[in-house]
């Protein structure tokens, strides 16, 4: 994962409320109100990928992708969770 497109990510899933721990090259997101709702997303062919396969954006577009995992896992714009 390209280290500068990783700590915006990360910084942008941050500000959502979403705790971030990093894995090797992967990123390890979880809303910090259910231990259920957590992602791990890697970089994979120039997208950002969950470990179920599934794309859930493209690298250089690090707010769209935090956008729709912040969706996905309960979280709001703010950090209000």
């Amino acid at each position: 994962m390209n280290a500068a497109g990783y700590r915006d990510l990360a910084d942008r899933l941050k500000a959502y409320g979403l705790s971030i721990v990093a894995k090797g090259a992967q990123l390890c997101v979880a809303n910090p109100l259910s231990a259920n709702l957590v992602e791990e997303i890697a970089s994979q062919g120039g997208r950002y990928v969950t470990a179920w396969g599934y794309e859930i954006g493209e690298r250089g577009d690090e707010s769209g992708t935090a956008l729709r995992l912040a969706f996905l896992l309960g979280a709001s714009p703010g950090g209000a969770v």
